[in-house]
């Protein structure tokens, strides 16, 4: 199955079954040549997944992850998430090459022309899919290399309590990430989202209190927004 070709690109296969298919007019594949080149090579240059300025700025913003504790138990999930789809992808790769192997077995008996021509275009498919199947799987492996980058440098600034329970990392991470989201909101949204907001920041400050975390959570902020929470839970 195309052995000359490297991992995560394709050769004229595709071109051939649009042709082959009469899908496009004359003109159509007339604009389409000379945009071959350029059609592989975007291919292999696309990203499947997030980008690193995507997984930075838009997943670990600072706002809605304030500390790097926050940040690294985040990217734990994220690459968690992105390692078990890359196992499961690989099961359907597998599952995908051995049905092109049976396949061309089929077609080595097949007598009828029609029928051949069929099971030519499921292998041709089924040839694309496998080099679809690489270049996610090499994406993959993109997007778990930077996880792990931001996990080392987030891990940096983290104790060694931190790196091995995440739940008081959590308990802070958020409770700054709601003092945040209710400094930006001030008097502004709908009811419903300041109630939302409002019940989770009591919660979270309580839960502080009550595990002798609240200074860690007030700490950077200014005077102002520490005394306006210590004047209205009473610390």
């Amino acid at each position: 199955m195309g052995k000359n070709i490297k991992k995560a690109e394709y050769d004229e296969t595709p071109f051939g079954i649009i042709s082959n298919s009469e899908i496009l007019t004359k003109m159509d594949l007339d604009v389409l040549e000379p945009l071959k080149g350029e059609l592989k090579e975007t291919f292999i240059k696309s990203q499947v997944f997030r980008t690193r300025t995507e997984m930075e700025v838009s997943v670990l913003n600072d706002l809605k992850f304030p500390t790097p504790a926050l940040k690294y138990w985040q990217s734990v999930r994220e690459q968690n998430v992105m390692f078990e789809a890359l196992v499961m992808l690989s099961y359907d790769y597998r599952k995908n090459i051995v049905e092109i192997k049976i396949k061309e077995r089929d077609i080595n008996k097949e007598k009828d022309e029609l029928k051949k021509e069929l099971i030519r275009i499921e292998i041709d498919k089924k040839i694309f899919i496998s080099k679809t199947q690489e270049k996610t799987a090499k994406d993959r492996i993109r997007e778990l290399k930077a996880w792990s980058e931001i996990k080392e440098r987030e891990a940096e600034n983290m104790s060694k309590e931190d790196l091995n329970e995440v739940n008081n990392s959590q308990l802070i991470g958020y409770t700054k990430r709601w003092i945040n989201q209710s400094i930006q909101m001030g008097e502004n949204g709908s009811p419903a989202e300041r109630q939302n907001l409002l019940g989770q920041l009591r919660s979270g400050i309580l839960t502080c209190i009550e595990n002798d975390l609240i200074n860690k959570v007030l700490e950077n902020y200014s005077e102002e927004v520490v005394d306006k929470i210590k004047k209205e839970y009473k610390i």
